[in-house]
């Protein structure tokens, strides 16, 4: 038999990888700090063949006929269209209020549909606008997009706010630091204060901690030492995500002696520090990857059934490390582990299996060329060394 038929060519594991990996969100977004839904009504606007405004039918509920185009051609477009359930809850009955629709195929659906991005207002349509403006360039540069809506998160227009929240709270962790002081620090305490507000706290836990005051600082550690009493994982993620920016070696002393070691914590609890982990991995605190993995085989050690997104961030960060904790991981049964996942987890053994030969003709490789400097320099400096001596010795006669 021969080697190709042993194992599988090194091309087809580089496409499990491709296949099975899942993507990353765009721009790696924070998640941690992410309400449900993810998706935004710009994604909606931006992917829009026909953009309009639209009243409701008073003697028809949820139909709705366009009263203004604001985007795309209309041309073979009913009339009026059904949308269910278009509206929020709200205090008034008013069934004749306007609002923004789009129509396109959104979010990769094959048929185009009717969506309802938001109520229409002097301020909400004029933000319509500049978005589709914008279209073309955030497309080129997409971090331009959150900066855009972070100067509308203090917004008096509620649902203008709310739109900016979520826009920002799917930015990637190092932009959101870009984002410090675009809510005072006294309205990001007040806010933490509020329930009503809890979808968007750990969005406000994050700029807090880039006050640099230590009350603020008291309060975040304050809540990581609580809940690992209480074993509560609310916006725990988010909790320990500033502290490892604000204290990186505290914090992780912390989670290690606390999270990962003794008597496994509660899933919900290891998913929360692995978030928090992975931002600081991916996007925050880079230079402690290789500490975070290191906590990361900690985590493996009390729940196996994680090893799949442990391994996302390890094959994309390069730490071969846990090759060995992987291993035995794949060899339990009852690690919990689908059959995705062990491919992926084979996908990064089989790496990390070539890593050791790729340092090694790495260092040999400088090796050689070392040798080869040093026997041209020889070359070179023989000579030139033999004529300097000839020539000093030369001009001692002639004195």
């Amino acid at each position: 038999m021969s080697t190709h038929t042993k194992s599988p060519p090194r091309l087809l594991w580089v496409a499990v990888v491709l296949v099975l990996i899942t993507p990353i969100p765009p721009a790696q977004a924070c998640l941690i700090c992410l309400p449900v839904p993810t998706t935004s009504p710009v994604d909606y606007l931006l992917g829009a063949d026909l953009i309009v405004v639209a009243r409701e039918d008073p003697g028809a509920p949820y139909w709705l006929t366009p009263t203004q185009i604001l985007r795309g051609d209309a041309t073979g477009i009913d009339r009026s269209f059904f949308l269910e359930a278009p509206f929020r809850p709200g205090p008034s009955l008013d069934r004749n209020r306007e609002v923004i629709c789009a129509y396109g195929s959104h979010l990769g659906d094959s048929q185009p549909e009717w969506v309802r991005v938001g109520d229409a207002s002097a301020d909400f349509n004029l933000l319509v606008e500049e978005i589709l403006q914008n279209r073309e360039q955030w497309q080129l540069h997409p971090g331009k997009r959150a900066t855009y809506f972070s100067r509308y998160l203090g917004h008096q227009n509620q649902q203008i706010r709310m739109l900016a929240h979520l826009e920002v709270a799917r930015a990637p962790y190092d932009q959101i630091r870009e984002f410090k002081g675009i809510l005072t620090f006294p309205e990001l305490r007040s806010s933490l204060q509020n329930f009503r507000l809890t979808d968007w706290h750990p969005l406000y836990i994050l700029l807090l901690a880039l006050s640099g005051e230590p009350e603020d600082l008291a309060l975040i550690s304050s809540k990581v030492r609580s809940a690992a009493n209480t074993g509560l994982s609310l916006h725990l993620a988010a909790w320990v995500t500033a502290w490892i920016e604000v204290e990186p070696e505290t914090a992780l002393r912390f989670l290690n002696r606390e999270y990962l070691s003794g008597s496994p914590r509660d899933p919900a609890e290891s998913r929360a520090i692995f978030r928090a982990l992975s931002v600081h991995g991916n996007r925050g605190h880079q230079h402690l990857r290789e500490r975070i993995t290191e906590a990361y085989r900690h985590i493996l050690n009390q729940h196996p059934q994680m090893a799949s997104e442990v391994v996302r961030d390890l094959m994309m960060w390069e730490q071969w490390g846990l090759a060995d904790s992987l291993r035995s991981i794949t060899k339990n049964p009852k690690s919990g582990l689908d059959q995705a996942s062990l491919l992926q987890v084979a996908a990064y053994l089989r790496k990390a299996g070539d890593a050791p030969e790729t340092g090694r003709h790495d260092i040999q490789t400088k090796v050689h060329w070392s040798l080869l400097l040093s026997v041209l320099l020889l070359l070179v400096g023989f000579p030139a060394g033999l004529s300097l001596y000839r020539w000093r010795a030369k001009r001692a006669r002639l004195q």
